[in-house]
Order: C-alpha cells, then structure tokens, then sequence
C-alpha cells in the first residue's frame, strides 16, 4: 500500500502540468515531487556448472562426493587397476621402481594382484622381487619370486579359514582398490584447477592439475619423507571415475626405509590408471598347478 502514494502523486502531476503544478491557497508554489523508484531484487548469481560429482570448472570442489562417486562406478564391476612407482636421484638414475597391476571380478572374491619390484627392495635386501596372490573365491594362493628363489602359499586367516579377500591382496595396493580412500586422500590434500577436455578412445575426460598441495605429507611412502614441490595431473569422467592420475614430487630418503641412503634428495613418480571396467576377467595363473602341489600354509 505505501508504494501506490508516489504512483498516485506522479498521475496527479502529469494531470495539473499544465497548470504550472499544485497550488496552494496562499498562492505560494510548493516544490514538484520527484517519484521514487521502486526497490528491485539483486540479481541471483549463474551457478558454476556441474562438470562430475564434485567438480566444476573451478576444479575439485568436493572429494568425498568425488571419492563417492568413483568407487560406484566400480562397485559390482570388474575392473584392473595398475600403478607404477619410480624413485630416482638427482642424477637420473634409478633408486627403486614398484609396478602393481590388480585384477578383480565384479564381487571382489576372485582377483589376481601382482607386484614387482627392481632397485632397492626392501625385502630381505633383495636386488628385485615378483610377488602374486590369486583368489577363485574358496581359496588365495601367492607366489613369491626373491631374486631367483620361489615360494608358494596357500593364505589363511589367524582362525585357519581361507584368508578373506582383504587379507589377500592388502598391501599390494597403498589404498584399497574400488573404494574412494586414494580420491578422497590425493584430491582432499590439494587445490585443483580445471585445464579443459579431452577424449581417450571417445570417452570424454576433464582434465585437472594441482595448484597447491595442502597436505604433502599425504603422498608420503615408505623410505621418503620431506616432500617438496609436488605437482599432480589427472583424468576424471563425467561419471566421477579418476580414470588416471600422475603424481610427481621431490623428496629426502629416511633412515628405516633407505638405511644406505639416509639424507639423499630423490624424485618420486607415481601413476595410477583403472581399466576395463565391466570387462576385465580374472584367468587362473600359470603357476597354479606347482602353487597346489608346492605350498606351504601361511597363517595372519
């Protein structure tokens, strides 16, 4: 109601304009009334479009939502996920070198994980080693490769059943693969900044790299510590699927993990991809025949 009076105000004036505006019985002139503009709601500003699940042309907004989504595009899928971690020193040559390639079937109860190392094993101060666990869903057998020597398992829990599928392949993989701990610790210790698209095989990607490292001390791994300068790239689908990241870094070798070269500077690369998604088939070692004539049984 109290808007309509300069409303009204201004029609009466436009009326009487050609009477010189109001009068008063005194015949004194009185000022002419300037209409007030009426108050307009500010404009609700365009949100950032939604690229993936907690991401947006900014970057990663959201890690958890990222790390959410990521293992439900894995959950009850098959898929490989493989990494490779290479140190080396100042001088280019190399420290040590980690490949890890992880087959799993969409219930996670058959799987085929491997790891080979070369370099400086920290396995019985080995020069490399080659070690692989199998599972059909009753029973995990490993295989164990130290510079020439084999050795075969069957794996059981400390109560004697077949070891679960956890106990298996843990510690083949820093973070266990098909959930979203790895998203949630590489995109959750960094600020992300959009690069653009990209297509791999006709599947559309959003490329991301790292404009800052808030948290190195969560890349640390086993022999390094004092990260420095680390830098991250990586692919991530509509879906929220981190179908690859490149993690590289510059660190110092400690004490337990390199006791021969305690205080080196070295250079850390680490990939990681997952593949074949819905896809990937896990097919009985060659090594299964001598694995079940040849083991022993290994306990917790």
């Amino acid at each position: 109601m109290a808007r309509s009076v300069p409303v009204l105000v201004l029609v009466l004036a436009l009326v009487l304009a050609g009477c010189n505006g109001f009068v008063s019985d005194d015949d004194t002139p009185t000022e002419a009334v300037t209409p007030v503009a009426v108050p307009t709601d500010e404009p609700t500003p365009t949100p950032t479009p939604q690229l993936a699940p907690g991401l947006d042309e900014t970057g990663v907004t959201d890690p958890v939502e990222l790390g959410e989504a990521h293992a439900a595009v894995l959950d009850n899928r098959s898929f490989t996920v493989h990494s490779e971690t290479t140190v080396r020193f100042a001088n280019g040559s190399t420290y040590r070198h980690d490949e890890r390639i992880g087959r799993f079937a969409a219930n996670r109860s058959r799987y085929h994980v491997s790891s080979n190392g070369s370099g400086s094993v920290p396995v019985r101060n080995a020069s490399w080693y080659s070690v692989e666990a199998w599972s059909d869903g009753s029973q995990v057998l490993t295989a164990q490769r130290i510079d020439g020597n084999t050795s075969y398992d069957t794996q059981r829990g400390l109560d004697g059943s077949p070891a679960s599928v956890r106990e298996g392949y843990n510690g083949f993989f820093r973070f266990e693969p098909g959930t979203g701990q790895a998203v949630y610790t590489v995109f959750g210790a960094t600020e992300t900044r959009f690069v653009g698209e990209t297509r791999r095989n006709g599947d559309r990607f959003y490329q991301v790299t790292a404009t800052d490292v808030t948290n190195p001390n969560a890349f640390a791994d086993g022999g390094v510590e004092e990260l420095r300068y680390p830098s991250l790239r990586a692919l991530i689908a509509p879906t929220g699927l981190v179908r690859e990241y490149r993690l590289d870094y510059t660190a110092t070798l400690d004490g337990p993990g390199a006791p021969n070269e305690t205080g080196r500077t070295v250079h850390v690369d680490r990939w990681v991809s997952y593949t074949d998604i819905g896809t990937t088939t896990v097919e009985r070692p060659s090594w299964y025949d001598e694995a079940v004539a040849n083991a022993s049984t290994a306990t917790g």
